[in-house]
């Protein structure tokens, strides 16, 4: 697969309401070439904040209970101010987390959140990791230690004893069907702080991403591609939404 012409192709004509999801638009507005495309097909503030064209809405008022709609625009507002370069507010961060917590698609990207806003919620993080017993976790389900190795990861599994980090990293990895399913990036951040060749293995037996929306099997050719692993050959057959995806991820991870 050529990812320039892909790109190419995206840029010259109109971004399928398809790609309109906000792992697309949060890898997309990394690739300079798409903004044009991004501004003409992007109409909701929140995509647009999240392509990197328009400030993040502002967060909301502290009485409003988070939950439904409510929780999913703020907690995705938020990772637009992140992506934009500006830690999320420390308070709001912690209140959704808490409104967060056990919802399927949004606890373990609140919790990143809380902890790229609070010291003291990366040092509980942290602390999760320093306990050498992993529990057992239903497939598909979380639990709050594996959310804390998906909210702290990269800035940890690196100075972890190596062969802790290969356990921690085959444990979790159980994790990428329902991350990817989700479409909501929650290993993107920590591949390479992870080893390899444990999320190799996983990666080869990911079953069927039944139920998942447009999208989910790009970002697991993604993840490969950002692994060093080749994905020419599963590319190949892959319809254009997912090619769309998989090498707009690749040009996203290039060097600036």
């Amino acid at each position: 697969m050529s990812v320039d012409a892909t790109l190419a192709a995206l840029a010259a004509a109109p971004l399928p309401p398809a790609l309109h999801f906000p792992a697309f638009l949060r890898l997309a507005r990394q690739v300079p070439a798409l903004r044009p495309a991004l501004d003409a097909a992007l109409t909701r503030p929140l995509d647009r904040a999240l392509a990197g064209l328009a400030p993040p809405p502002p967060p909301p008022p502290p009485g409003v209970a988070l939950d439904g709609d409510t929780l999913r625009d703020a907690i995705l507002a938020e990772q637009a101010r992140a992506d934009a370069g500006a830690p999320p507010d420390a308070a709001l961060a912690a209140r959704l987390e808490a409104a967060a917590a056990g919802h399927p698609a949004w606890w373990v990207p609140a919790a990143r959140l809380a902890v790229l806003a609070s010291p003291d919620r990366e040092r509980a993080a942290r602390m999760d990791l320093s306990d050498f017993e992993l529990p057992y976790v239903y497939p598909g389900d979380l639990h709050p230690r594996l959310v804390a190795v998906l909210a702290v990861g990269d800035r940890v599994l690196a100075s972890l004893h190596v062969d802790w980090m290969r356990k921690v990293t085959e444990w979790a990895a159980d994790a990428l069907s329902a991350d990817l399913r989700q479409r909501g990036l929650w290993f993107w951040p920590h591949l390479r702080s992870m080893d390899e060749k444990k999320l190799a293995i996983a990666l080869d037996a990911l079953p069927p991403l039944r139920r998942a929306g447009p999208g989910a099997r790009g970002l697991a050719l993604a993840y490969r591609a950002r692994l060093g692993l080749p994905t020419d050959a599963a590319a190949a057959a892959l319809d254009p939404v997912e090619r769309a995806v998989l090498a707009v991820a690749i040009a996203s991870d290039r060097p600036r």
